[in-house]
């Protein structure tokens, strides 16, 4: 995800147990822990609104071609051959 290995993360600790302290520490951690799950959970919802949008959509287009092959093709008129008295004269 960030590509960050271990020793960069004891370098990041490190530098916040400094700047913040070890009193606030755990609060900020558990701060920071919320947010991630927060928009993780966001993350989520959105890729299941794209997803049930997808497969509505999908859905949709195969029925509308199932209704198209279902079509009778359009009537033409009967072909009847022509009797002598009903030709006019000339």
């Amino acid at each position: 995800m960030l590509d960050i290995a271990w020793p960069e993360l004891i370098v990041i600790g490190g530098v916040a147990l400094v700047a913040i302290g070890p009193k606030d520490l755990p609060k900020v951690m558990r701060a920071l822990g919320e947010w991630a799950a927060k928009a993780r959970r966001m993350t989520r919802d959105i890729r299941s609104a794209f997803d049930q949008l997808s497969y509505e959509t999908e859905i949709a287009d195969k029925l509308k071609r199932h209704e198209q092959q279902q079509k009778p093709p359009p009537a033409t008129p009967p072909i009847t051959p022509e009797s002598d008295h009903e030709r006019p004269e000339t």
